[in-house]
């Protein structure tokens, strides 16, 4: 596959020992080298992954707090918007 279709190759250096771990893992997966390392990318970026506030939630926390509540975020909104985030991510999750 090309990179326009959606992969790209690229290499890694690994020493000979963790080399040696990932051939054993794989294959008792049975599985390929690069098949465990997509794996290891996907688990580790869903782990690692920053948490993104809503724009009104982030501008809200960073200005000092109105002195009435009116003014406040809607966080009935951003619950919505955080929502319907975690639903797509679970989607997106489920699909692979």
């Amino acid at each position: 596959m090309t990179a326009a279709e959606g992969r790209v190759n690229f290499s890694i250096h690994l020493p000979d020992p963790l080399l040696a771990d990932l051939d054993a893992f794989a294959q008792t997966r049975q599985t390929s080298r690069s098949g465990v390392i997509r794996e290891a990318v996907r688990e580790y970026l869903a782990r690692h992954a920053l948490q993104v506030w809503p724009a009104d939630l982030e501008r809200w926390m960073r200005e000092p707090l109105p002195a009435t509540a009116e003014h406040g975020p809607d966080f009935d909104a951003i619950r919505a918007e955080m929502n319907a985030a975690m639903r797509k991510r679970t989607a997106r999750k489920a699909r692979r």
